[in-house]
């Protein structure tokens, strides 16, 4: 999966437009981060991404972007 793919699953998950999502976005800032987004990104990270996460590893994220590093997303491809 790719930083792109995972920021868009991330708009679904958090009930956003599609494309808003860019990486520099602070998760206490958004709306829908709660317990269930939390859990559905540890089942995105496994099934796609096949890495474990633990919920106290996400408390230590502030950002989108710490998310997409802790969900081991490949860069984008150009």
């Amino acid at each position: 999966m790719t930083k792109d793919q995972f920021l868009l699953e991330m708009d679904n998950i958090l009930e956003l437009p599609a494309g808003t999502l860019r990486g520099n976005e602070k998760l206490e800032e958004l709306n829908n981060w709660d317990s269930t987004a939390l859990i559905t990104l540890i089942v995105l990270a496994e099934s796609n991404n096949n890495v474990r996460i633990n919920p106290s590893q996400i408390v230590n994220c502030f950002t989108v972007a710490d998310l997409v590093k802790l969900a081991g997303v490949k860069e984008s491809s150009s």
